[in-house]
């Protein structure tokens, strides 16, 4: 704009030198002109942005790697049209505390409503938050700009999308506990032992009903059964190294490790995930596809940190890995010294994402490493631990 009321101002300038010199009222007119048309132009433009409405849409969940873009609907006063709109919008990652600035540039027609839209990137996960707080309209001339209060967000979820990955065992876990494991959260069918004991309903089984007890309380209760469970896998990820390493490495230890969750269940393997939230490990088990649902929202929530690795600390300081017999690692940098000790006590397997390599297999340190590469092959990925 600075650029355009230069040249506007060197213009007027010899109009008016030229009018002195020639006093004509054909150069007055047209000084009078150049003086009123801008003036008229900035006014109109004014009377249009108060009539404007801008609207924002976008997604609220896609994965990474999806092309996905913020919408914008404008409903404006047909005829007269602006000379150019530009919204800045800021773009904010919780989960890696990153935030973007773009500008839309928008050349609005003579319609009544028009929709643009702006690209996002998606190839970090997390959650999005869209923020705009003002519009900048340009006169015709782009002598005049005009400012509108917008102030409008909208949340986005990027989920990372899950790779085909088939998971081949050496050994199938053997549960380290004695006699039977039971789900504490999920009832089952194993009328052995008891879950909870709840009033009769329509359509409960006759041989459900606790007997004795409901003829002690005159009340008809009914007997839900448990569910045998044996959490013999840990799966553990970090999103840690923030700073060491990039972003998108980190996005890809959260894609491995949903990825893993989902081949793990096609074993029919249930398992804990573990993973550090507020400075504290946060263990979840893994028996259904919704459990993975529901650790995938859970990731939403954490945020990328700087510091070391400490979900293997807290694994080891509560003496977790005493309870299962194979554990998963999921990291996008290797602490070395703790690995070493805790695949002494269990059988350890860490999957490092790599950026424009090959895969690899290292076992030369105690613990055996596998370095998958950001290349994912089309008919999906074989892993042997």
């Amino acid at each position: 704009m600075r650029k355009y009321r230069i040249y506007y101002s060197i213009v007027l300038f010899i109009m008016l030198c030229l009018f002195l010199w020639t006093n004509t009222a054909q150069v007055l007119l047209a000084l009078l002109m150049l003086c009123i048309f801008p003036l008229f132009s900035g006014i109109l433009t004014m009377i249009w942005v108060y009539t404007l409405q801008f609207e924002v849409s976008l997604p609220s969940v896609c994965v990474t790697g999806q092309n996905v873009a913020v919408y914008f609907h404008i409903t404006k006063k047909a005829g007269w049209i602006a000379r150019q709109l530009v919204v800045p919008v800021m773009i904010y990652n919780h989960m890696f505390d990153r935030q973007e600035k773009k500008w839309l540039s928008i050349f609005p027609g003579h319609k009544r409503e028009e929709k643009f839209t702006l690209p996002v990137q998606t190839e970090l996960c997390g959650e999005v938050t869209i923020h705009l707080e003002e519009i900048c309209c340009y006169d015709i001339f782009r002598l005049f700009c005009v400012k509108k209060s917008c102030r409008q967000e909208q949340t986005m979820m990027i989920y990372p999308s899950v790779i085909p990955m088939n998971l081949m065992l050496k050994q199938r876990p053997k549960s380290r506990e004695t006699g039977d494991i039971y789900d504490e959260d999920i009832r089952g069918n194993d009328a052995t032992e008891i879950f909870d004991l709840r009033g009769y309903q329509e359509g409960d089984s006759i041989r459900s009903v606790h007997w004795k007890l409901s003829t002690k309380l005159e009340k008809l209760l009914v007997r839900e059964f448990s569910r045998p469970a044996s959490f013999d896998t840990a799966l553990l990820f970090s999103l840690s190294g923030k700073g060491r390493v990039t972003d998108q490495r980190i996005t890809r230890v959260a894609v491995l490790a949903l990825s893993v969750m989902e081949a793990l269940l096609k074993l029919d393997m249930e398992h804990q995930v573990g993973c550090m939230v507020n400075g504290k490990l946060l263990e979840m088990p893994v028996c259904s596809r919704n459990d993975c649902m529901q650790v995938r929202d859970s990731m939403m929530g954490m945020r990328s940190s700087g510091e070391p690795a400490s979900v293997l600390q807290s694994f080891m300081k509560m003496g977790r890995h005493f309870q299962y017999t194979k554990v998963i690692f999921v990291t996008a940098e290797l602490d070395d010294d703790l690995l070493r000790t805790l695949g002494s006590q269990v059988n350890l397997s860490v999957i490092l994402p790599v950026e424009g390599k090959e895969d690899y297999i290292d076992s030369s340190s105690g613990y055996e490493v596998l370095a998958l590469s950001d290349k994912d092959p089309g008919n999906g990925r074989y892993i042997y631990i």
